[in-house]
């Protein structure tokens, strides 16, 4: 019986005290052989002939046969693939052995021998689309290989959301290797294991990369010891971070007359050695273009279980490698090659360094395009840029750069726009208080905004089952091209929400125009024929995103705000202004339904509620003017109460259908409840309080819902009454890293075109 010391450089050694009969060892252990082989043929004379050459390369693989003592029949290689490179090495140079391949796994102990699988387990395939493998491809069916075998793991001690990850609810075990499953002459089924799902990545045109194929392929080169291949989505191809060998490094550094080389910073000569040697041999091997090294990094320290790069079964301990090595794979490009990358994915638009003074977002890009842009940039180059930021309309990549190199100057550009707001909120109104008001009973023409939202549409439905047939609506509709109809629009929008009705046809007038234009963007003889027709306003038009910064958000909430007092005291009387605001003005400790002057801005956070709170302070200062104004500052609006119609873009809806979609829910939200009221329900209460509260000018409203709430887990027990019962999963962050994201991140984000605009 003998005990290993675990240090792998003694490994042989020790394998000649021991003596065994029988050897297995993982592929880094024969990949090393077979480098310390491809170096002694490199020291051949280049100068015999081609078969003083042969009789050399035989001389030398007779030498390393010795390196397994002469007992030993049988040898294994095991815990993970190897290449065939290597494994024609050793059936060459082993001759007196029987070779086998097993496949195992920690979890789940033998799978395979000598890819047939073992006779007492239990297996399927399930597709993995995304990397191209589905179990319907031909000749033969390729996938990710599932096991339950008679010596299954219970779990990973202390990580529940990892053992929860790993089995099936069948108690089959995700092995994360993908496999084609052949028959061999007997009709037993041939495990071929082709890839990795666990370890691969995608770069940033959209090619998967299998860095432990490519590796098996690049240990071929004399220079290599050891390889650890890189990439992510933030590269177009994969860097790699080699281990030379000693020997044949020593040999280039004398072959070359290379003076006082230094292992630390190799020179310019070696590393351009090593990355030619590997470009070559992807060429042999037919690699595509994204698939060969365009960045390399050179150290002499070897990978180790001692140094965490290895584990304890000498594989490649990726994570460890890729936080060690992080910094140098990172510093292979310039600050702005990296950021026009980050831009080039997070937009979706390709960039040439010299478009550098054209605005970032300037070809379109939405508040979801700016938090990716705002992430990606932190996590890759450790700079915090707030989202505001990103939409400064000088803002460049050449900018944004500068920024980048000197973090300082952030700080000047995130500064309180508490004085802008004030400044804002002061604008000139330019109204005369001594016009009388205009106060129909029985109003035949109502103007209202918003009708293409959520809440303008259920509010729309109401006024027209409240007022006369004979009452008209006229509503405006932004839309840049004249070519849509209008109509359309209103009609897609009610009938998706189940409240439209064709009689509504003859009532609804659609007018095009836009808030944020003077007004709206019409000639004076149609605005001027508009302001004497209209008896009553309902201003619900509005950007709803609470990720958007102020300035992006002035527009449509505070000039369009703007515009609708211009309607109300453009004719010879006041028009009423029922004004839809919402609780999103107030900090979060005010309740009560208090005045906009008496609010402080200070504690605004959101662009949104910024907007907003400027807004309502023009509404009510043209209300102290005389104009009759009521306002209603809406909370959280849920779905209809008669059909379930709801808001696609709300972010309940899309979290309640990304649970349904995935099969599963974050446990530790159960006992969360929400604050919301239901759409139709809001709508029947402006509509009400508007006909009765003609006298009660500036009068403020709360239509929210402070009492009654939902719970999070009646709603989970809902869906689980109508649908497939939902897994609880322990932690949030597990829960939509692990289980709602990867299931539902293309159904988010084509369901979320602007973060909960509305």
């Amino acid at each position: 019986i003998g005990f290993s010391t675990g240090d792998v450089n003694r490994l042989i050694e020790e394998i000649a005290l021991v003596r065994p009969t029988r050897f297995s060892a993982p592929p880094s252990i024969w990949n090393k052989i077979y480098v310390e082989y491809k170096t002694a043929v490199s020291l051949i004379d280049p100068q015999l002939s081609p078969a003083e050459k042969e009789r050399e390369e035989d001389r030398l693989l007779k030498q390393f046969a010795k390196l397994i003592p002469t007992r030993c029949k049988i040898l294994t290689v095991g815990g993970a693939k190897v290449s065939p490179t290597v494994w024609n090495f050793m059936k060459r140079c082993f001759r007196d052995c029987r070779i086998n391949e097993s496949y195992g796994i920690t979890e789940c102990g033998s799978v395979a021998y000598n890819n047939l699988l073992e006779s007492n387990i239990e297996y399927r395939l399930e597709s993995v689309p995304e990397m191209g493998y589905t179990i319907d491809d031909r000749p033969y069916p390729r996938g990710e290989i599932l096991t339950k075998t008679t010596q299954m793991f219970s779990g990973y001690i202390n990580n529940p959301e990892e053992t929860r990850a790993s089995l099936t609810k069948d108690g089959f075990f995700r092995t994360g290797d993908i496999v084609e499953i052949r028959q061999n002459a007997s009709g037993q089924p041939d495990v071929q294991v082709i890839d990795r799902k666990k370890s691969f990545f995608k770069l940033s045109q959209g090619q998967f990369i299998a860095p432990e194929y490519l590796q098996s392929i690049y240990i071929c080169s004399p220079f290599v010891e050891q390889i650890y291949i890189h990439g992510d989505l933030l590269a177009d191809t994969i860097s790699a971070v080699v281990v030379p060998n000693r020997a044949y490094a020593e040999k280039f550094i004398l072959d070359h007359n290379i003076q006082n080389f230094d292992m630390n910073n190799p020179c310019s000569q070696f590393c351009d050695a090593v990355l030619q040697d590997l470009r070559s041999i992807a060429r042999q091997q037919g690699l595509r273009v994204h698939e060969i090294p365009s960045h390399l990094i050179i150290d002499f320290e070897p990978f180790t279980p001692e140094n965490g790069l290895l584990t304890s079964s000498f594989k490649s301990c990726r994570h460890k490698l890729a936080a060690y090595y992080g910094d140098r794979l990172r510093a292979g490009k310039t600050i702005d090659q990296r950021l026009k990358t980050i831009v080039e994915i997070a937009t979706g638009q390709s960039l040439s360094m010299d478009n550098g003074e054209h605005s970032l977002l300037s070809g379109g890009g939405n508040s979801l395009t700016a938090v990716r842009l705002s992430r990606m940039i932190e996590k890759d180059l450790g700079v915090s840029v707030p989202v505001g930021v990103l939409f400064e309309p000088d803002m460049t990549v050449e900018r944004l750069t500068t920024l980048i190199i000197d973090p300082s100057k952030l700080s000047s550009m995130s500064q309180p726009i508490v004085h802008k707001l004030l400044n804002d909120s002061q604008l000139d109104l330019s109204i005369d208080e001594n016009k009388p008001k205009k106060v129909v009973d029985s109003p035949s023409i109502i103007f209202i905004t918003g009708t293409t939202g959520f809440v303008g549409a259920f509010l729309l439905a109401e006024l027209l089952k409240t007022y006369s047939s004979n009452c008209k609506f006229i509503c405006l509709v932004r839309c840049a091209n004249s070519s849509v109809n209008l109509m359309d629009r209103i009609q897609q929008t009610m009938r998706f929400y189940q409240i439209w009705k064709d009689d509504y046809q003859e009532r609804v007038i659609p007018l095009q125009g836009d808030l944020s234009q003077t007004y709206f963007g019409l000639d004076n003889d149609h605005y001027e024929l508009l302001a004497k027709q209209v008896d009553l306003i309902f201003h619900c038009g509005a950007t709803v995103n609470f990720v958007l910064p102020y300035s992006q958000l002035y527009g449509p909430n505070v000039c369009g705000t703007r515009e609708i007092i211009r309607l109300a005291t453009y004719s010879s009387a006041f028009i009423p202004v029922q004004y839809i605001s919402t609780v999103s003005v107030l900090p979060g400790h005010i309740k009560e339904e208090i005045s906009i002057d008496n609010i402080s801005p200070l504690g605004l956070t959101s662009g949104y509620g910024q907007s907003k709170w400027v807004a309502e302070k023009l509404i009510t200062k043209a209300s102290q003017f005389g104009v009759p104004v009521v306002i209603y500052r809406l909370g959280s609006i849920c779905a209809a109460t008669d059909t379930g119609a709801c808001n696609r873009n709300d972010i309940y809806t899309l979290l309640f259908a990304a649970m349904m979609k995935s099969g599963a829910y974050p446990e530790r939200q159960t006992n969360c409840s929400i604050h919301g009221l239901a759409v139709d329900f809001t709508a029947r209460s402006i509509v009400g309080l508007s006909r009765v509260q003609h006298d009660r000018n500036g009068k403020v409203y709360h239509v929210i819902n402070p009492v009654h709430k939902v719970f999070f887990k009646d709603i989970v027990n809902s869906i689980n009454r109508c649908s497939s019962p939902l897994i609880g999963v322990p932690h949030d962050k597990i829960f939509y890293k692990k289980v709602i994201l990867p299931k539902t991140l293309k159904y988010l984000l084509r369901n979320i075109p602007a973060l909960f605009l509305i």
